[in-house]
């Protein structure tokens, strides 16, 4: 018994540090803006004015082909830069997205409807592709 739970314990523990070591490494490199989202998720803190402001004369011009208008005042407001969201999407990152979300899933957002916080985080590893 005593030894079930010393390796319980050792899994757990190294769980914990690798998720630790997956949200810095999110954090700090930012690939793909994810950081970005990351640090808005958790912190909750609210910009000020002047950096929103900064972030909306820097985006105000730019069109997003992908997403409406809702979801870019979304972005602009979680204080992302818009032109980092890529902008053309290959067949390989379709496929794969359709892999994480689910056929329907998947359809349902190229529709329209919006992805959740979670949905986002699995298919950005995608956009790389």
């Amino acid at each position: 018994m005593k030894t079930f739970l010393k390796i319980l314990a050792i899994v757990v523990i190294t769980v914990i540090i690798l998720i630790v070591a997956l949200f810095g490494y999110l954090i700090i490199k930012n690939p793909f803006g994810t950081g970005d989202i990351i640090k808005s998720l958790i912190f909750k803190q609210e910009m000020s004015e002047e950096v929103k402001q900064e972030n909306i004369e820097k985006n105000v011009n730019y069109d997003h082909p992908y997403l409406n208008e809702e979801q870019e005042q979304k972005i602009i407001d979680a204080g992302i830069d818009i032109e980092k969201i890529p902008t053309e999407i290959s067949q390989e990152q379709i496929d794969c997205a359709v892999e994480k979300l689910g056929e329907a899933r998947a359809k349902e957002i190229e529709g329209g409807a919006e992805p959740t916080s979670l949905e986002i985080l699995k298919v950005l590893p995608c956009a790389g592709k």
